[in-house]
């Protein structure tokens, strides 16, 4: 009886060490990281501002992160003209974890030919505590000679909070 009360007592102390040890490796797990909001502005430089109006503003704009690889393009109807210097503006929300972003455009599109953009210079770095990023991204058009146009874009201005 006493060999029996000590073997339930002792299955008792190590059910509750199993299951503090459990929860203490529990709590120590790192939190899931939270989403980024970034607000976004792309300004295509080199249109031409007299007559057709179709190169104002880009026709296409998608934004890259990683890790994890992550693409996007940004819809028109999301994104939300700036007359005074004909940029687009937008919000989106980054996969959590994402440590560099990039954006690229297509600023001829609205009456010449143009390939899908690409990113001029590095991508924009994501410090780990970020959870807004506003940047600014420039983008220029030019002719592969003889083919079509093709835009590049390059970050312009960045800040965090």
């Amino acid at each position: 009886m006493i060999a029996g009360n000590l073997a339930r007592r002792a299955l008792a102390v190590g059910a509750t060490l199993a299951t503090t040890a459990a929860m203490v490796v529990v709590a120590q797990q790192p939190a899931a990281a939270s989403a980024l909001t970034l607000n976004g502005t792309v300004d295509c430089l080199n249109v031409n501002y007299s007559g057709d109006t179709r190169d104002w503003y880009a026709s296409y704009v998608a934004v890259a992160s990683s890790p994890p690889s992550y693409s996007v393009a940004v819809p028109v109807s999301s994104m939300v003209a700036n007359p005074a210097n004909h940029s687009w503006s937008f919000t989106i929300s980054l996969p959590g974890g994402s440590t560099a972003v990039s954006v690229s455009a297509i600023c001829s599109g609205g009456h010449q030919y143009d390939q899908v953009g690409w990113t001029n210079g590095p991508a924009i770095s994501i410090p780990s505590w970020a959870t807004t990023l506003n940047a600014t991204w420039g983008c220029s058009t030019q002719q592969v000679y003889p083919g079509p146009y093709i835009t590049g874009c390059s970050a312009q201005s960045s800040s965090y909070s």
